[in-house]
């Protein structure tokens, strides 16, 4: 039996990469995630793997299965590539985030789809794909940690990607903000042992890992057990979390001892209003500057995370972030435009209100205004979005981001310069 992975990536996509954004992002491991279960149930499948961002699909090879799995703005391109493929006589399967939300729309141009992770969902397909039965749909959310596999780093593809590995440890996350997919996604999922996780990470033989962890801190008890794993390791790592982190000093304690350098903080937004519609009032933007000043202080750099266009946000309230990255002192700052995924409950709502205004899934990029903004147009709240990374990612303003760089050595202020400086040539324009 011979299986391709695919994961697409549509040209709109890699339009806005530039030559140094592009090596400053890291590659995904969904496709050596799903190789990995695929290898665990079936070890005699033979496996090939594209990640359109550095490799083609060759359409000219012929395949018994072809999964593919997409986000929204890949997959209109996505269903192309299945289209051609089944025209072949392969079967053709698809999942990821779209198809989860969407399945009837993804089960016209696919033989079967997956709905949430792969777990137990793909093993399960390919017993009945072997006995000729294979159903229209397979789904899941609830998995444990411990048949979360690590993936087969040979099948993930760094060409075009930064170097520095990615590891998963807790895919959950116990908030459930309106924008976001990954806490439903993965809503029953649990942590994966500890000793799993470090003994992948031993296995890279590398200095600096990336933890795709959506809230490394969500299990607060996990994390300090993962914690005190890595101290012996004598690693540097970075990985996201929510901001109140900054008020729980055995946590910061720890992350400093286990050679944490960054964090990356989903901020949203400076309305309170704006963050209390969208789930996420636990935000407290009051508390932000002092959270982040007690994170700074035992040497993590900070990058906070901006949602513009959020139900609440004024032009004021966006127009000013430029100047407000400054005065929290962050280290680096990322901003999207507030993108409803369609299927989702927050898409239901402003479709029923009237308020999408485009659905082209290709455009759903988060640089492109697909809906009505409250207070503006999508144009207005475009062009906003365009001035903010441009005014924060100035020169005078990348400078004062570096020298407020709190960790030891010349090394992370070299790091910091050069993600602000992939950062100002992003290429939203």
């Amino acid at each position: 039996m011979i299986i391709l992975l695919i994961l697409p990536w549509h040209t709109t996509d890699r339009s806005y990469r530039s030559r140094l954004s592009t090596l400053l992002s890291y590659a995904p491991i969904t496709i050596g995630s799903l190789a990995a279960i695929i290898e665990k149930a079936r070890p005699s499948y033979r496996i090939d793997t594209v990640d359109e961002m550095s490799q083609k699909v060759d359409f000219e090879k012929s395949y018994d299965i072809v999964m593919i799995t997409s986000i929204t703005s890949t997959v209109n391109h996505g269903y192309e590539i299945a289209q051609r493929f089944r025209e072949k006589g392969a079967y053709v399967c698809m999942g990821g985030y779209h198809v989860k939300y969407n399945p009837d729309e993804a089960l016209l141009h696919a033989d079967t789809v997956f709905i949430g992770p792969g777990e137990y969902t793909i093993p399960a397909f390919l017993k009945d794909f072997e006995e000729g039965t294979p159903k229209r749909r397979y789904e899941d959310t609830c998995v444990r940690g411990c048949d979360i596999p690590a993936p087969d780093r040979n099948r993930i593809s760094l060409k075009n990607y930064f170097k520095y590995p990615a590891v998963l440890a807790n895919p959950g996350c116990p908030n459930r903000c309106s924008f976001c997919t990954i806490s439903d996604m993965w809503q029953d999922a649990t942590a994966r042992p500890a000793e799993n996780v470090i003994e992948e990470i031993r296995s890279l033989k590398k200095k600096i890992i990336i933890f795709y962890d959506p809230n490394f801190f969500g299990n607060r008890d996990y994390s300090i057990k993962l914690m005190k794993a890595l101290i012996p390791l004598n690693i540097r790592w970075a990985g996201s979390a929510t901001v109140d982190v900054g008020f729980d000093e055995e946590l910061l304690n720890l992350a400093e001892k286990s050679g944490c350098n960054g964090l990356l903080f989903g901020l949203e937004s400076l309305n309170q209003t704006a963050l209390k519609r969208a789930g996420k009032d636990f935000n407290r933007t009051e508390h932000y500057k002092e959270a982040i000043d007690n994170i700074k202080k035992h040497g993590i750099m900070v990058n906070g995370c901006f949602v513009l266009g959020m139900d609440g946000d004024t032009e004021e309230d966006l127009i000013k972030l430029p100047e407000r990255v400054n005065e929290l002192g962050l280290n680096l700052a990322r901003f999207a435009i507030l993108t409803p995924v369609p299927g989702t409950r927050l898409y239901r709502k402003m479709d029923e209100e009237g308020r999408i205004t485009d659905k082209n899934w290709e455009d759903y990029t988060q640089h492109k205004a697909v809906f009505l903004p409250e207070g503006m147009s999508p144009e207005r709240l475009e062009e906003i979005y365009r001035y903010v990374w441009k005014e924060t990612y100035t020169f005078k303003n990348i400078f004062k981001r570096v020298k407020m760089i709190t960790s030891k050595g010349l090394t992370a202020k070299l790091m910091g310069f050069s993600t602000n400086l992939g950062f100002k040539y992003l290429g939203i324009d």
